[in-house]
């Protein structure tokens, strides 16, 4: 037996000196323990020191979907915005100049007829949606400045016509069409009268193309928000359907006549989100419509194609024509407007 205040042989075994007095194991155990936890600790707390810091220094990516980063898509949308919008009948050469260096090469994006004056600026991005990694439709809106011909300064070289129910008179922004802007009418320049700024909304549909972020197709005027969808038809190359085509031809022409004005309660299918021009610009023609044969196995009430629109901007300052792709739905013996999308630059 042991005598109080020592240790049998088995337990001297794993005791220690310290000091000269024996240490039991089990609080040398303990201090170990609670060491290794202060390690531990240190080390950890050392790791989220150094991870704060990094996460600070380096500078937060614009990426915020996987593909082309926001502030990208943003930036190419609004320089094109502001250079399609802007065109003067005496300096053609430099908007198709400017245009080719935004576009995918040998890609036919100008929509402009050639005559009138207006000038764009101020661009901002109302929406983005993306197809896939290297494409996207931006949704553009541009404050722009209409010209008309001045009379009394002369016309000049190249003049742009006169609707027959043009007001060179002034207006009120309540009777003006389109959404007016405060920006006062610039100073006038020879030739040109200039009307205040109004407000206008483009779709602009970009593609990565080598590299480079560029212009896939002409862009497109739209409603506010935007288009419903940028891409709405199947895809590969889709059989065209005349008999539907003629059948159906009148009332794309009524859509678009509703999409201008605004009367769109009459031509949309129900819970369709479908925003007009709020008088932006005007019906000139429909200049192609081209519906597109059902895919098999889909609903026959679910058509779809292709228009090519003739819109005249505000104060006739130009015309547009612009591409859209519709998806129409039939009710009660009637077609009705779904929904509508730009074309995106890839043949349906």
């Amino acid at each position: 037996m042991s005598t109080p205040g020592t240790s049998s042989p088995r337990q001297a075994a794993f005791d220690v000196m310290v000091d000269g007095v024996r240490e039991p194991w089990w609080i040398r155990t303990r201090r170990l323990v609670v060491l290794s936890a202060i390690i531990v600790l240190t080390i950890l707390g050392a790791l989220d020191v150094i991870t704060t810091v990094i996460g600070r220094l380096r500078p937060s990516s614009p990426i915020s979907a996987p593909g082309i980063a926001d502030g990208a898509l943003d930036a190419v949308a609004e320089g094109v915005a502001v250079d399609y919008l802007s065109w003067d009948a005496e300096d053609r050469a430099r908007r198709e100049q400017v245009l080719r260096r935004w576009a995918v090469p040998g890609r036919d994006v100008d929509g402009w007829d050639g005559q009138g004056r207006q000038s764009a600026d101020s661009a901002t991005v109302l929406a983005r949606a993306r197809q896939d990694l290297g494409n996207a439709v931006v949704t553009v809106r541009v404050r722009v400045v209409p010209y008309t011909v001045d009379g009394t300064s002369g016309p000049p070289d190249q003049a742009p016509p006169q609707s027959p129910d043009h007001d060179p008179g002034p207006s009120s922004p309540d009777t003006e069409p389109g959404v007016p802007a405060a920006q006062p009418a610039p100073q006038t320049l020879p030739g040109w009268r200039a009307h205040p700024a109004r407000w206008l909304i483009v779709a602009v549909p970009l593609a990565l193309h080598e590299g480079r972020l560029l212009l896939a197709a002409s862009p497109a005027l739209v409603g506010d928000p935007g288009t419903d969808a940028p891409e709405l038809l199947p895809a590969g190359n889709a059989t065209s359907d005349d008999r539907f085509s003629r059948d159906t031809r009148s009332s794309v022409r009524t859509f678009f006549e509703a999409l201008a004005t605004g009367d769109l309660d009459f031509v949309r299918a129900p819970r369709a989100r479908i925003a007009s021009l709020q008088g932006a610009a005007v019906l000139v023609e429909v200049r192609q419509w081209r519906g597109v044969q059902a895919p098999p196995g889909k609903s026959p009430e679910q058509r779809m194609g292709v228009a090519s629109v003739v819109w005249r901007t505000v104060e006739n300052a130009g015309q547009l024509t612009c591409t859209y792709r519709l998806r129409l739905h039939r009710q009660d013996d009637r077609w009705l407007l779904a929904a509508i999308g730009i074309d995106t630059g890839t043949s349906p």
